[in-house]
């Protein structure tokens, strides 16, 4: 094996090998109509080829689209590792280094595992790489390369050296017009990666400098597709016509890869007015919140926008706390997407199943609500606990992780023990839910609606629909997700004339919001033992108190579990409610199937309580309630 120490031979074109690692076996791979579809590269390995010195020869390989010779050529690898590559990128470097070749590991693991990452390179980069890169090239010309090179600060993006996009594969991807205007987030969700890696606020490139990137990328492109076409056979070029007719071709759209493109107006605004001058069809991951702001959406459409990915990551309120993504407002959902979609722009959500709040309702509550709303894509992932990230850390903490081959660790696979529910049940909830998302009726019911662009949203559905068949068993819903989902509810309250507050809330007001004119119902397993744990939010009449009942009734039928109803944070209630509540009839109906306690009732609402025969009724009957 080549010392780290011996320089490169004098005289000679040094070549250095940048491989995007990829494992052979993975049952998610790509065909290639499925590439062109639905994927586009990763801009790390092109921006490092970027700021080479020209003196060196470079070769890309993205092992998602061609296999590696390991008889390449070369004197340096250059490695870029996400963790669920990780051991495949270990494999390839092992392999390159007993053949000689100095390794150069670097990426979002190698910087969170530098100790693990050490024992398979010579080297490795930690953090953004731009301002590094060029000292481990000087380097390993003077024969001087050192083990580790850390990060002192984030690096400038004025200036920035362009990716060098032509050494990818043609014809493999999406699109290869794929740039990046910022850096960064000032958000801290719990389980990415991205503010701890790229920061807490967010840096920006020059607009002129990114309009004359894409003005010479899309020039070079334009070229690259004519020579294609022309040194292929006419049907070929007739073809790749049509395609890019419809919007089938690559390039037919910009990709931004920003990790969030919007983070700032006023740079939006120059950038999205600048690009009206390019005539370029434009993609970006979105915050959803940009759809309250009419006026920027209608800018990014009229600049070319066709698509935005939103990190919507879940529907419970309580979901989107835990994970410090409060900013996300479920109930201002259905109204942004439909913002997004009256300027004809494609909404497509990433959505997380596995928090803490998460039970086994939440997959078809997902699936119900995309449907409902004509979402075009979404992009399901099980959550995973990545290295550098809170959510890891918190996770190690309170040993909840069982397994740690990261491998697995690519949003598809349970590494935890979830809260309420089991590893299995959020596994096969996760296959169920990309079965049903990408099922005929649920692809027709999405994108019958769409006006612009259909034939690539429907290609992009058909070819996710291939992969998810082909990739993911079927998966099932536990009989407990049918309870919970019809627990779930949210029901209109008439009856205002009689409301008594709730006598446990310090200053209850006498004159109920309009926005608490209605029951929310919330339901969930106890965290400590086997029992239904029903929440009441908002008020309380007859009639929504009836129809609790009923679903309370057919809850035990069909879980034969014990059931709590929390009154404690309750608004109001009627006297009539109340008395429905306790009505006799009723429930016997519930006894033969579970044992129903109520909590809180009696200090919450006394006075009406004092009104009632409570003869022979044991629902009062106190019980733990530890969350």
């Amino acid at each position: 094996m080549t010392s780290a120490s011996t320089s490169l031979h004098v005289g000679t074109s040094p070549k250095l090998l940048l491989v995007d690692p990829y494992p052979r076996n993975n049952p998610y791979r790509m065909t290639a109509s499925e590439r062109r579809s639905i994927w586009f590269p990763k801009l790390s390995l092109p921006v490092i080829a970027g700021y080479t010195p020209s003196n060196w020869d470079i070769q890309l390989i993205d092992e998602a689209v061609e296999d590696i010779d390991f008889n390449t050529p070369c004197d340096v690898v250059g490695i870029s590792i996400m963790t669920c590559y990780a051991p495949r990128a270990y494999e390839i470097a092992t392999e390159f280094r007993q053949r000689g070749k100095k390794v150069i590991l670097g990426g979002v693991h190698p910087t969170y595992c530098p100790e693990e990452a050490l024992n398979y390179c010579d080297a490795i980069v930690c953090g953004e790489a731009e301002d590094l890169w060029p000292a481990v090239v000087a380097d390993i010309e003077s024969g001087h390369l050192k083990r580790i090179y850390r990060m002192g600060q984030f690096p400038d993006l004025s200036n920035y050296q362009r990716p060098r996009i032509s050494l990818l594969n043609p014809d493999s991807y999406m699109t290869r017009l794929c740039t990046f205007t910022t850096r960064g987030c000032h958000f801290d969700c719990e389980f990415c990666s991205v503010s701890p890696f790229n920061g807490k606020t967010t840096r920006r490139r020059p607009v002129p400098e990114v309009l004359e990137e894409l003005t010479r990328a899309k020039e070079w492109l334009r070229s690259d597709i004519i020579d294609r076409m022309t040194r292929g056979s006419l049907w070929n070029a007739l073809s790749t016509s049509f395609r890019i007719w419809v919007g089938l071709e690559e390039g037919s759209i910009v990709a931004f890869v920003d990790d969030l493109h919007n983070s700032h107006r006023a740079y939006c605004r120059e950038l999205w007015q600048a690009l009206k001058a390019l005539n370029i069809k434009w993609g970006c991951q979105s915050t959803l919140f940009l759809g309250d702001d009419p006026d920027m959406v209608k800018l990014a459409a009229d600049s070319g926008c066709v698509s935005v990915f939103v990190g919507m990551e879940s529907l419970s309120e309580d979901s989107l706390d835990e994970t410090n993504k409060g900013f996300n407002q479920v109930r201002k959902f259905e109204n942004q997407i439909k913002m997004f979609h009256d300027h004809g722009i494609m909404v497509n959500p990433g959505l997380v199943f596995g928090f803490d709040n998460d039970d086994e309702s939440v997959f078809e509550t997902a699936v119900n609500f995309l449907n409902r709303n004509k979402v075009e894509l979404a992009y399901f992932n099980v959550l995973t606990p990545l290295p550098g990230t809170a959510l890891f850390e918190r996770y190690t903490q309170e040993g909840r992780i069982f397994d740690h081959d990261w491998s697995i660790y690519d949003g598809k696979h349970v590494v935890y023990h979830p809260k309420r529910m089991t590893a299995e049940q959020l596994q096969e909830g996760f296959f169920w839910a990309n079965h049903q998302m990408y099922s005929w009726p649920s692809i027709w019911t999405r994108i019958s609606h769409t006006s612009q662009r259909l034939i690539p949203r429907l290609e992009m559905n058909w070819q996710f629909r291939k992969l998810i068949r082909r990739s993911t068993p079927k998966g099932s819903l536990s009989p407990m997700a049918a309870v919970l989902k019809n627990l779930q509810a949210k029901l209109p309250t008439f009856e205002t004339a009689h409301l008594i507050p709730n006598a446990l809330h310090e200053s209850p007001n006498p004159i109920p919001k309009a926005q608490e004119l209605f029951l929310k119902v919330k339901a969930r397993r106890h965290d400590a033992f086997s029992a239904l744990i029903i929440e009441l939010e908002g008020s309380l009449d007859h009639l929504n108190a009836k129809e609790l009942l009923q679903r309370i009734t057919q809850a035990a039928r069909d879980a034969k579990m014990d059931i709590v109803v929390n009154f404690e944070h309750l608004k109001q209630a009627t006297p009539k409610a109340i008395q429905t509540l306790v009505d006799g009839e009723m429930l016997n109906a519930i006894t033969p199937f579970a044992k129903l306690r109520y909590r809180k009732l009696k200090e919450a609402f006394q006075s009406a309580i004092s009104d009632i025969s409570l003869s022979d009724l044991d629902v009062f009957e106190e019980v733990p309630h530890h969350a």
